[in-house]
C-alpha cells in the first residue's frame, strides 16, 4: 500500500507516527462508515496530518519547516535596521526564525531606480545567533533555539544619506530542515532519496558547521543521522550521509527525516487528534492524562488548546 503525497512537500507528522501516538483515538475508525478500504484509510489519515501541517504554521504565522526567503528592507531609522554605535555593524531583524544561513545580502541606494544593488562579499555578514542542535551535533535538538537577525560589515549601511537611505535585500535560509523518503533504502545506504533538500547542509565558508542531524521516523526502526551534503540547495534530490544506516526504509508507508523539535511534532499530532474527534464521529472517545474519558466535541477543543500552548514559544511575534 503506497503512502498517498500531501503536495510537493510531506507534512510534520505521517499516519504511522499518529497510530503509535498515546493519543487514545481509534485511527482505523477514520474515515467512518463500512466498506472503507485500508488505501482510503490511509489516504485520510495522510489528509488529516496535511491539515494539521498547516494549523501549525498558520498559529505561529511562519513556516516550521526550512525554506528559502528573499526580504527588502529600508534603513537606517526602521525598527528591524540598525546600525550599532561603536561597531558600525548593522543589525537587521528579519522575519522568520530560526536562520540558518544567509545566501546573500545586496544594498542599493533607495533613491536610485531602477535599484543598482552593490553585492556584498561573503564572509561579510552572518547570522546573529547560529541555530545549535542542528548541524554539528549528535542528537538532534529537542526544542526550538537560535535568532532571527544578521549582522553585515561596517560600511555597507550608515546614516551619510539620512534615514532609510538604503535599501537592503536578504536571501537567507530559516526554519528546521525536513523532508520525505521518495524512494525506499536498504539497511546500510549512504544516501537517501528525498522531497526537500532546503536547509541539510550549510557552507563551511559561512559558519563552519558540517551537516544537520536528523531522526528518521520509521517505527520501530527509527534512527539518528547526520547529513553530510545534499545534491541541490532545495526542491527534490539526494542527501548523503556520514555513515550508513541501520535499517532499512519502506518509502511507501510515510517515512520522514526530520531536525523538527519533537515538542512541534507533538503539537501537530494534538492538532491531528483534535480534527480527527471532530470529524462527526460522536461516539469516539480519548483519555484525559487523569485516565477519564471524554467525549469528542470537548475534548477537540482541549487538545487545540493544548498544542496552542506548545505552539505559543515558536510564534513569529514581529
Amino acid at each position: 500500500m503506497t503512502m498517498p503525497a500531501y503536495g510537493p512537500v510531506s507534512p510534520y507528522v505521517t499516519p504511522q507516527m499518529l497510530i503509535s501516538a498515546p493519543t487514545g483515538i481509534s485511527w482505523n475508525t477514520i474515515p467512518p462508515g463500512t466498506g472503507v478500504t485500508p488505501a482510503q484509510k490511509l489516504a485520510e489519515q495522510a489528509n488529516i496530518c496535511g491539515r494539521a501541517t498547516s494549523e501549525a504554521d498558520g498559529y505561529i504565522n511562519q513556516i516550521i519547516r526550512a525554506t528559502t526567503d528573499t526580504e527588502i528592507y529600508h534603513g537606517p531609522g526602521d525598527y528591524r535596521v540598525n546600525v550599532q554605535q561603536y561597531t558600525g555593524n548593522t543589525r537587521i531583524i528579519l522575519q522568520r526564525w530560526p536562520v540558518i544561513a544567509i545566501n546573500s545580502v545586496k544594498v542599493s541606494a533607495n533613491a536610485v531606480f531602477p535599484r543598482q544593488y552593490i553585492t556584498l562579499p561573503a564572509g561579510f555578514y552572518e547570522p546573529e545567533y547560529p541555530a545549535s542542535g542542528i548541524f554539528g551535533a549528535s542528537q538532534p535538538t529537542g526544542s526550538g533555539d537560535g535568532g532571527q537577525s544578521v549582522i553585515i560589515a561596517p560600511g555597507y549601511v550608515n546614516w551619510a544619506m539620512g534615514r532609510q537611505g538604503y535599501v537592503i535585500q536578504v536571501q537567507y535560509v530559516n526554519g528546521w530542515p525536513h523532508a520525505g523518503l521518495t524512494a525506499s533504502c536498504a539497511a546500510g545506504a549512504t544516501s537517501l532519496l528525498v522531497d526537500d533538500c532546503t536547509g541539510w547542509t550549510i557552507p563551511q565558508a559561512e559558519t563552519g558547521l558540517v551537516g544537520a542531524t536528523a531522526t528518521i521516523y520509521d517505527g520501530g526502526a527509527q534512527e539518528v543521522v547526520q547529513v553530510t551534503a545534499s545534491s541541490v540547495a532545495s526542491g527534490p534530490g539526494t542527501l548523503t550521509l556520514m555513515s550508513g544506516t541501520k535499517f532499512a526504509h519502506d518509502s511507501n508507508v510515510g517515512i520522514i527525516i526530520s531536525t523538527i523539535p519533537r515538542d512541534l511534532q507533538w503539537a501537530t499530532i494534538l492538532l491531528a487528534s483534535a480534527e480527527a474527534l471532530a470529524r462527526g464521529a460522536t461516539s469516539t472517545t480519548v483519555q484525559e492524562i487523569s485516565g477519564k474519558a471524554q467525549n469528542s466535541s470537548a475534548r477537540a477543543m482541549t487538545l487545540r488548546e493544548d498544542a496552542h500552548a506548545i505552539l505559543s514559544t515558536f510564534k513569529r511575534v514581529i
